[in-house]
């Protein structure tokens, strides 16, 4: 055999050798859950949900990985049309993403990059507003699960909307530790209101498996309820658009609709940006325990792309229609 081909099956080895290395670090980091003990009992309420008429919901993706498969990610908004003024659930990374990422430490800086860059912006949000016909300026609210950057990013690309946050989450991306993690940027906590002046209030009302809820447009259409865990002040958005045709949007409170359907916690990768983990755990159980006693609401999680092209169908850049 001549050296040439030694060299060359030598090198084919080691190819061979580093894609089994990363399928295995890639399945271990990503892959790889743990499965969690079920939800405590609870109570399910019945909601009484009736078809509002003019009421949509469209998907505005703002970034992607991975499209082709099952477990791409997603990023963006979910905008409802409601007769008494549009709501933004979310709005996805900043258009400036890299500039507000660039003071960081080097870890920190790869860690977003690799993370939460990887689901930057191609087109701003106000733009792909525009392409569904929305007026971005004519927004009633934004709406936010969470104050993570990847969540309130498209802040910085939008005119003035008063937002939607809890007295928790206030404070929560107020705090300067949390800033320096790169989970929350300064930039775009000054778009929230100082703590102390929350505009998101719970009721001790239940809803469905949640003991509060917060009914935004007082017609059943649009209900908040905690999710505390992610992050201190993590919710979950039910847009119900007629009795068997409803949405919960529940943010990162999973990675994707494994969470749920199995019962498992976060991803290795992903599971360090859960402020209390025990708590968020607690969370995955609870929905997990809903998904089987409504096998027909479509639980959307912030990030997992099968559920919204499962939703949606028209996929991004669509809208489902009350009554449809």
């Amino acid at each position: 055999m001549s050296a040439t081909s030694k060299w060359l099956r030598r090198l084919l080895l080691l190819f061979l050798i580093a894609v089994v290395a990363i399928g295995a670090a890639f399945y271990a980091l990503y892959f790889r859950r743990t499965s969690l003990p079920p939800a405590a009992p609870h109570a399910l309420v019945a909601s009484s949900i009736a078809s509002l008429p003019g009421l949509s919901a469209c998907w505005i993706e703002t970034g992607k990985t991975f499209s082709n498969f099952s477990f791409g990610s997603t990023a963006g908004s979910l905008l409802v049309r409601h007769p008494a003024g549009d709501l933004l659930i979310d709005t996805g990374n900043s258009s400036h993403f890299d500039e507000e990422i660039r003071g960081y430490p080097f870890r920190t800086w790869f860690k977003l990059q690799f993370l939460a860059g990887q689901l930057k912006p191609p087109v701003p949000l106000p733009e792909l507003l525009r392409r569904v016909k929305e007026d971005p300026a004519k927004l009633r609210w934004v709406i936010l699960s969470h104050a993570h950057l990847d969540h309130s990013g498209g802040l910085m690309d939008l005119p003035h909307v008063p937002i939607l946050l809890s007295e928790e989450e206030l404070q929560f991306a107020a705090n300067p530790s949390v800033e320096a993690k790169g989970f929350v940027i300064a930039a775009h906590v000054q778009k929230f209101l100082a703590p102390g002046s929350p505009t998101l209030r719970f009721d001790p009302q239940p809803y469905e498996a949640f003991d509060e809820s917060a009914n935004l447009y007082k017609d059943g259409s649009v209900v908040v309820v905690p999710l505390r865990g992610h992050t201190p002040g993590s919710v979950g958005i039910f847009v119900n658009l007629a009795p068997r045709l409803r949405l919960f949007y529940v943010g990162d409170a999973v990675d994707d609709e494994r969470g749920f359907r199995e019962r498992v916690g976060k991803s290795l990768m992903l599971r360090d940006s859960d402020d209390d983990e025990a708590l968020a755990n607690q969370v995955v159980a609870r929905l997990s325990d809903l998904h089987e006693k409504l096998p027909e609401l479509a639980i959307i999680p912030a990030h997992g792309r099968s559920a919204y092209k499962n939703f949606f169908p028209g996929g991004p850049l669509s809208c489902v229609v009350s009554g449809q």
